[in-house]
């Protein structure tokens, strides 16, 4: 920059406006499950013996770190349980299992039981550069031009 000529560089500008657009287009909010459980799925009876809160809240964790990212908030859950959902001490019988997941399937679609949450996410751009990865390949391999005269846009 040489303010005797009276002209002013304008890249540094140009990459600070790029790397603001990049940041603002990677902050996305995503909703998650509460951490605590609601009221109604710890006055689960899954035995004989009547709540257990404890056993409630282990159930609850599990949906907390393994079913929320497996299934999508705004659908129902399956009618039969994952494999993956139980307590992480792995105790766990068939009946309670059952019991504590027609319970998550009913508080799944609540939205009290949701947060919104904003995150700053990168992966988009990785997606992105994979695809026009993907296309140069193809570009290159000659699928693009089968395509392209497929479509009528090559003569």
């Amino acid at each position: 920059m040489r303010p005797s000529e009276g002209r002013i560089n304008l890249w540094p500008l140009a990459v600070i406006g790029f790397i603001a657009i990049l940041a603002v287009a990677s902050i996305t909010p995503v909703m998650r499950l509460n951490s605590t459980p609601p009221p109604d799925f710890v006055a689960v009876r899954a035995t004989a013996k009547g709540p257990n809160t404890a056993e409630a809240q282990r159930y609850w964790d599990a949906a907390v770190q393994v079913i929320q990212w497996r299934y999508d908030r705004t659908g129902a859950l399956p009618p039969q349980a994952p494999r993956e959902f139980g307590p992480a001490d792995g105790k766990t019988d068939d009946a309670t299992r059952a019991a504590y997941w027609a319970k998550l399937r009913q508080e799944w679609l609540d939205a009290d039981n949701w947060h919104k949450t904003i995150t700053f996410d990168l992966t988009w751009m990785l997606h992105d550069l994979e695809s026009v990865w993907r296309w140069i390949g193809d570009f290159f391999s000659g699928k693009a031009f089968a395509a392209a005269r497929i479509y009528g846009c090559m003569a």
